[in-house]
């Protein structure tokens, strides 16, 4: 998956577990650890260990996503705070998102043995080329944008109304954007290489969308909580 789907899908984790927990900081620190094991694991192997080659270790694994969870236990139980936890189901959400289950070596890493080795030449190079032409991503992006500009505004004139209404927008179109993936990907109308190579993972796509449009639609409506700033740190 590229980055503004695994953000969608720490963001719709958050939100599910906002509904579970009652507590604002899911959102911000699932849709962190959504992202950390590439923020982590791209720069590590394919710049400070090329002999691995690959962008899919330590932070991609059970191991290390198991240790933070313990970490985070630790963490609730001495100082009641869940942040770390919410990040280990983030970071769940990206290796699932990413179908590590077809990569059973670097998942169960060490148990299997070391981390498989490949040459992947000009991969920075390749994934900006990529990232600019999937039509999800910029949709995702173009979303993040409206979404994020709305939110200013609301933060600095104090009329949420516009920033509700853009919620409702951004998860209607979510919605609708998924929808059409999976009834493309059915139907064989929709070219599969237009969004993801590969059936497994344009569902994926189709149903991160779908889920993230919902998600955000029920929050909208419906909010568990009052999230005010100061509740997400």
């Amino acid at each position: 998956m590229l980055p503004a789907v695994h953000l969608l899908i720490g963001i719709t984790l958050g939100i599910f577990l906002l509904y579970l927990t009652k507590d604002c900081r899911a959102i911000i620190y699932c849709a962190i650890g959504s992202l950390l094991p590439d923020i982590i694991d791209k720069p590590l192997g394919h710049i400070f260990l090329p002999s691995i080659g690959y962008g899919r270790i330590f932070f991609h694994s059970l191991t290390v996503c198991a240790l933070v969870a313990l970490l985070g236990v630790i963490i609730l139980i001495k100082w009641r705070h869940p942040g770390l936890l919410f990040v280990a189901a983030g970071m769940l959400s990206h290796q699932l998102a990413d179908g590590m289950w077809d990569e059973l070596q670097g998942w169960f890493w060490p148990i299997f043995g070391g981390f498989p080795h490949r040459y992947m030449p000009n991969y920075f190079e390749n994934m900006f080329s990529l990232e600019l032409s999937s039509p999800s991503e910029m949709l995702l992006m173009a979303l993040a944008v409206i979404f994020f500009l709305c939110f200013v505004y609301a933060r600095w004139t104090g009329k949420n109304r516009i920033f509700h209404w853009a919620s409702v927008l951004v998860g209607f179109l979510l919605f609708i954007a998924g929808s059409y993936i999976l009834f493309g990907l059915v139907s064989g109308i929709l070219p599969i290489y237009l969004i993801y190579s590969g059936c497994s993972n344009t569902l994926i796509c189709g149903l991160s969308l779908i889920f993230g449009g919902v998600a955000i639609l029920c929050v909208s409506f419906f909010p568990p909580v009052r999230c005010e700033m100061k509740k997400f740190l």
